[in-house]
């Protein structure tokens, strides 16, 4: 009787520490990621060519295959939608897209907005004043455009727009021809962008003097920060892959 109590002592002593050992393994196993898709705007930099979209499905712009990379390494699909550029703000304010790219060097006192959260640093890109090669010398300071007509995108934001015309066109293919055209006597374009279209028309210019310097990086609704490590580390193993820099050779002009 003896050994059989003592058996039954020794037999619930086991199943009691399996049970607390299941329980501390549950307790300790990560918890799997909620399957995440995010909305981000294609076309809101469609004009922005090499880097929205311009109708090369090979070639779909330097923003889509950089996002693309970034949240295939994360482990998050996505989803493009195609809305112009004052309406893809409207709608990002909305909730009705999740991530986009920014820099804080667009915006007049460098705050990206408290609904608004960002990742790190993806890459850095400069914006030019932009003219013929004969008039550079009158831009050699980002203040020579005070108080003058300056060829500007629609839709675009611009830190110092309140010292100087905006004369907006539709796309930065049209200021350099603007530019040629003497519509103005400056525009202000993103070096790679304004070789692109300098090469494509054969239109000389200058990049005169910079307008702005930033890093530019992923920015997500507040509802999201959660992600963000993920992302980082997805940034970082990219860039130092070197594939953030294949994707921009990828759209060097030759």
């Amino acid at each position: 009787m003896k050994n059989r109590h003592r058996q039954l002592q020794t037999l619930i002593a086991t199943v009691m520490a399996m049970f607390i050992l299941l329980s501390v393994n549950i307790d300790a196993a990560p918890e799997r990621p909620m399957p995440v898709t995010l909305k981000y705007n294609l076309a809101g930099t469609g004009s922005w060519v090499p880097y929205g979209f311009f109708g090369d499905v090979d070639k779909p712009g330097i923003f889509a295959e950089v996002i693309a990379a970034i949240l295939d390494r994360a482990g998050y699909s996505f989803e493009f939608y195609y809305y112009p550029p004052k309406r893809a703000d409207k709608a990002f304010d909305e909730g009705l897209l999740d991530v986009d790219f920014m820099s804080s060097a667009w915006f007049k006192d460098g705050d990206i907005g408290d609904p608004y959260v960002a990742s790190s640093t993806i890459f850095n890109l400069t914006e030019y004043i932009v003219t013929l090669p004969e008039n550079a010398h009158g831009y050699v300071t980002p203040s020579s455009i005070h108080g003058q007509r300056v060829g500007t995108v629609a839709g675009y934001d611009y830190h110092d727009d309140d010292k100087f015309i905006r004369v907006d066109f539709f796309s930065e293919a049209r200021l350099i021809k603007g530019l040629q055209m003497l519509r103005f006597r400056s525009v202000i374009l993103e070096g790679v962008t304004a070789k692109h279209w300098s090469s494509h028309y054969d239109v000389p210019i200058a990049l005169a003097s910079v307008h702005s310097e930033g890093e530019v990086f992923l920015r997500l609704r507040k509802e999201f920060s959660d992600l963000l490590p993920s992302l980082n580390e997805a940034i970082a193993a990219l860039k130092n892959e070197g594939e953030i820099d294949r994707i921009f050779q990828k759209y060097a002009v030759k």
